[in-house]
C-alpha cells in the first residue's frame, strides 16, 4: 500500500454476532443452523474498512477491543472474495469469514446479523469495494497500454473525425407561419 493512502469506513453496523464454526462437512457449504445460533461467543460491533486495494473487517467486543479481523485483498492475483467472506446456504444473515493475525495464521468464524438490511448492506459493501478495485486495476492496465503506445490514441481520434458532412432529417416540413411568431400581449404596448 502506497504510504499516500488513507483509511476510509465503508460500513459500520451496531449489533452483530459471533460464532464458533464447526468444521466443513459437505462440500455444499456451511450451515448456520450447526452454529448454535441462540448461544453466540459474541454480541458485538462490526465496521468494514477499506485501505489502498485492502478491506478489513473488524468486530469489535462491548469494551470496544477488536476481537477479529478478516482482511479481504482484492489487488490482482489475490483469492476471490467468496474464499474470505462465504455465504451460508441456509441464511442470508449468516457469513464464515476467513480471519487472520499478524502472522496470518487463519482461524474461521461465523458472523450474523439480526437484521436483513444489514446482512445485505455488508455483503454489497464488500461486492461494491471489490467492483472499484477490479475498476482501478482496469484503468491502470488501459493507461500504461496508452503510455506504451502513445500512436493508439491518435488513431482513435482519426477513427473518431467525420470524414463526410452527415444529414438528418427530423422529420415534419416547415411551415412558413412558424417564422411570424408573436406574442398578442406585445401588440397591446
Amino acid at each position: 500500500m502506497a504510504t499516500g493512502e488513507f483509511e476510509q469506513r465503508l460500513l459500520s453496523v451496531e449489533e452483530c454476532y459471533l460464532y464458533k464454526v464447526p468444521p466443513l462437512k459437505q462440500a455444499v457449504g456451511h450451515r448456520a443452523e450447526n452454529w448454535g445460533l441462540a448461544s453466540p461467543m459474541l454480541t458485538g460491533r462490526l465496521e468494514l474498512v477499506g485501505k489502498g486495494d485492502v478491506m478489513e473487517i473488524k468486530i469489535f467486543d462491548t469494551k470496544d477491543t477488536v476481537v477479529a479481523r478478516c482482511p479481504v485483498r482484492c489487488a490482482k492475483g489475490s483469492p476471490a472474495v467468496e474464499a474470505i467472506v462465504d455465504a451460508v446456504v441456509d441464511s442470508s444473515r449468516y457469513f464464515v469469514l476467513r480471519c487472520e493475525d499478524e502472522k496470518r495464521r487463519r482461524a474461521y468464524v461465523g458472523v450474523g446479523f439480526r437484521e436483513r438490511d444489514h446482512a445485505f448492506n455488508f455483503k454489497a459493501t464488500i461486492f461494491d469495494f471489490k467492483a472499484k478495485i477490479d475498476r482501478q486495476i482496469k484503468a491502470e492496465a488501459q493507461h500504461r497500454e496508452v503510455d506504451a503506445n502513445p500512436g493508439l490514441v491518435e488513431e482513435d481520434l482519426k477513427a473518431m473525425t467525420l470524414q463526410a458532412p452527415i444529414k438528418i432529417n427530423l422529420g415534419g416540413g416547415r411551415d412558413d407561419d412558424d417564422d411570424d411568431l408573436r406574442d398578442d400581449e406585445d401588440d397591446d404596448h
